[in-house]
C-alpha cells in the first residue's frame, strides 16, 4: 500500500506533509484560520488513504470474475465511495466558512447535511445515488449529481464573496478565492472531458496550501500593523509623560521670585501670577492635546515661559522676536523647551550668567523654519549622543517632530560659541491649509 501510495499519490502526500509542517510551524502564532485548515488537511488526508486503499484493492484483490454479492469488500466500496462524495464537498463547505461574512453559519451546512443523510440512505439500501452490481462496477443513480452539485454550491458562494472582496478592495483576498475557485472548476471540467484522471486530492491539497499562505501572510501584516501601532502607542505614552514632567526648578524659581515680588512690587506679581497659571494651564493641556498647533500659539506660550525667567534674570537675559512666517504648523511644545534649554545651559552656564536669546521664523521655499539662537556657553555637540535625563526635552523634540509632521531639528554650536537650534517643518504637512 506505502508503494501505491508513493506511486500513484506522492503529490497528494507530499502536499499533506507540506501543510502539516506549516502548521506545526505556525502552530505558536496561530493565525485565524488554522483550526479550519487543520480539519481540512485531516479531511484531505482521509480522502487520499481511501482512494489509496481503493487503487490497491483493485490491483492487488480484485478480480473482475468474482461474485461479491454479500462479500464485505462489496460494503467496503459502497462505503469509501459514501466517504468520498461526503468529504469533498464538506472541504469546500469548511473553506467558505473562513471567509463566509454571515452570522448565521450553519445555515450553510443544510445542503452538504443533504447530501449526508443522501449518503446513509444509500448504504441503507435506497441506492438512490450510486451502486454496485455483483463485480463491483459502479452505477449512478437517480441523485448521483447530487453531491456534485453541492460542491458547486459552495463553489459558487466562494466565487460570490470573492467578488464582494474585489469590490470592497480586499484585493489579495478576492483574488486568492477567486484563484482557488478556478483551480478546482477547471479539474471538475477536466475530468469531465476526460483530459485528466483523479486529480481533486492534488487541486484540493493545492487550494489549501494557497489558502493558509494567504491567511498566514494576512497575520503577518496585521502582526506588524499591531505591532507598529502599539509602538506609537507607547511613543504617546512617553511623550505624555515627558509633556507632562514640568521641571521643578523653574517652578521654584518662578514661585520664589513671585513671593519677593509681593512685598517689593504687587502688581507685576499679579501680573507674574497670572503668566505662571498661564504656563501650568498650557503644559497640562499639551497633555491631551492632539495634532498640531499654529506658531502663534506656540509663540505665545514661549513669551509667557520668557516673561517668568525674566523675573529672575531681569536686565541679564535680552529676548529678541524676529518673526516673518506666522502661518503655519507644528508640534505642540517645540518651541518653549528648546528655548528653555537656550536659557538654561545657554545663558545661565555662560562666564557672566547673562546673554541674549533669538527667536525667529522664516518661510523658505520648502520648509517654514524657525531658529532659536543664544550666545551663551555653547557645547560641543558630539556630545548630544551622550545627554543624559536633564537634557531629555531635546530628544523629545526631536522624536515628536519626526512623528508628527516629518520634521527636523538641527543643533549648531560650539564651546563659548553660543547655540543655534534651527526647527524644520515640511511645508506639506506645516503649511496652515494643509488640514492639519
Amino acid at each position: 500500500m506505502v508503494s501505491y501510495l508513493l506511486e500513484y499519490n506522492f503529490i497528494s502526500a507530499a502536499m499533506i506533509i507540506g501543510i502539516v509542517i506549516m502548521l506545526i510551524e505556525n502552530r505558536k502564532e496561530r493565525p485565524y484560520g488554522t483550526e479550519h485548515i487543520a480539519i481540512i488537511v485531516l479531511l484531505l488526508s482521509v480522502i487520499v488513504v481511501n482512494t489509496e486503499i481503493k487503487e490497491w484493492f483493485e490491483k492487488v484483490i480484485f478480480d473482475e470474475n468474482v461474485n461479491y454479492r454479500g462479500d464485505s469488500a462489496m460494503g467496503f466500496m459502497y462505503l469509501r465511495s459514501a466517504v468520498e462524495h461526503i468529504l469533498f464537498p464538506m472541504i469546500a463547505y469548511i473553506e467558505l466558512l473562513l471567509i463566509a461574512p454571515v452570522k448565521k453559519k450553519y445555515v450553510l451546512f443544510i445542503p452538504e447535511f443533504i447530501v449526508i443523510v443522501s449518503e446513509v440512505m444509500n448504504l441503507c439500501g435506497l441506492k438512490i445515488i450510486f451502486t454496485y452490481d455483483n463485480h463491483l462496477k459502479y452505477h449512478d443513480g437517480v441523485l448521483f449529481l447530487l453531491p456534485y452539485f453541492v460542491g458547486m454550491i459552495y463553489l459558487m458562494l466562494l466565487l460570490r464573496y470573492s467578488i464582494g472582496f474585489l469590490r470592497a478592495k480586499k484585493m489579495s483576498k478576492g483574488i486568492a478565492v477567486v484563484f482557488i475557485v478556478f483551480l478546482t472548476l477547471l479539474e471538475c471540467y477536466l475530468e469531465a472531458a476526460y483530459i485528466v484522471v483523479d486529480l481533486m486530492d492534488e487541486i484540493v491539497a493545492l487550494d489549501v496550501i494557497i489558502f493558509y499562505f494567504y491567511l498566514v501572510a494576512i497575520y503577518q501584516s496585521e502582526t506588524k500593523i499591531k505591532l507598529r501601532t502599539s509602538e506609537l502607542e507607547l511613543e504617546r505614552s512617553r511623550r505624555l509623560l515627558t509633556l507632562s514632567q514640568i521641571q521643578p526648578h523653574f517652578m521654584y524659581n518662578s514661585l520664589t521670585s513671585i513671593i519677593y515680588l509681593c512685598d517689593k512690587d504687587t502688581s507685576r506679581a499679579k501680573s507674574a501670577l497670572i503668566d505662571f497659571s498661564k504656563y501650568l494651564r498650557k503644559n497640562v493641556d499639551a497633555i491631551s492635546r492632539q495634532g498640531l498647533v499654529s506658531i502663534k500659539e506656540e509663540l505665545e506660550h514661549t513669551k509667557v515661559y520668557l516673561s517668568l525667567e525674566k523675573l529672575r534674570f531681569d536686565e541679564d537675559l535680552d529676548i529678541e522676536f524676529d518673526i516673518k512666517d506666522e502661518m503655519f504648523m507644528l508640534p505642540v511644545l517645540t518651541i518653549q523647551p528648546m528655548v528653555e534649554n537656550a536659557v538654561k545651559h545657554g545663558i545661565n552656564d555662560s562666564e557672566n550668567g547673562s546673554g541674549k536669546v533669538v527667536i525667529s521664523t522664516e518661510e523658505m521655499e520648502n520648509y517654514h523654519k524657525v531658529s532659536i539662537m543664544d550666545d551663551g556657553a555653547g557645547f560641543d555637540v558630539e556630545s548630544l549622543a551622550k545627554l543624559d535625563e536633564s537634557h531629555v526635552g531635546i530628544a523629545n523634540v526631536r522624536k515628536r517632530l519626526e512623528d508628527e509632521c516629518s520634521g527636523e531639528l538641527i543643533i549648531n554650536s560650539a564651546p563659548d560659541k553660543g547655540t543655534e537650534c534651527i526647527i524644520l517643518i515640511p511645508k506639506e504637512y506645516g503649511d496652515e491649509n494643509s488640514g492639519n
